[in-house]
């Protein structure tokens, strides 16, 4: 009983977060559309030096972008964490990609009872 418990309390925490797997995978693979569904309304983006506030179309079509020009080869996360009320959690991750290495933060407020991109960077490392 003790196991079954412990399982389930795991299992509702894990699900108390943002999706980090998906939406790394997402950048990994260059699948912008599927990192899309995570982004809120307006996204701040920053990419390399070019940084401002877009709506969620706008955010889409500069992550495309960038992807696009420097294509994919993997992306992993190296650290995340939360606030302490719950509301907000962040990744940090390394992105390879043909001939560049990028540093990316994402991230992630609740918003109602998903929790949505607010923020994405790639900075060159």
């Amino acid at each position: 009983m003790k196991t079954i418990l412990l399982v389930l309390s795991t299992s509702t925490f894990l699900l108390g977060q943002p999706n980090f797997s998906s939406v790394i995978t997402a950048i990994k693979v260059g699948n912008v559309s599927q990192i899309s569904n995570f982004m809120d309304k307006n996204v701040e983006v920053t990419v390399e030096e070019q940084d401002g506030a877009y709506s969620k179309t706008e955010a889409t079509n500069v992550v495309k972008t960038f992807l696009s020009k420097n294509p994919p080869s993997n992306c992993t996360m190296i650290h995340s964490g939360a606030a302490r009320d719950g509301a907000s959690y962040y990744c940090i991750g390394n992105l390879s990609t043909t001939g560049n290495k990028f540093r990316i933060y994402i991230f992630f407020k609740k918003i109602a009872s998903n929790y949505l991109i607010q923020e994405m960077r790639f900075e060159a490392d």
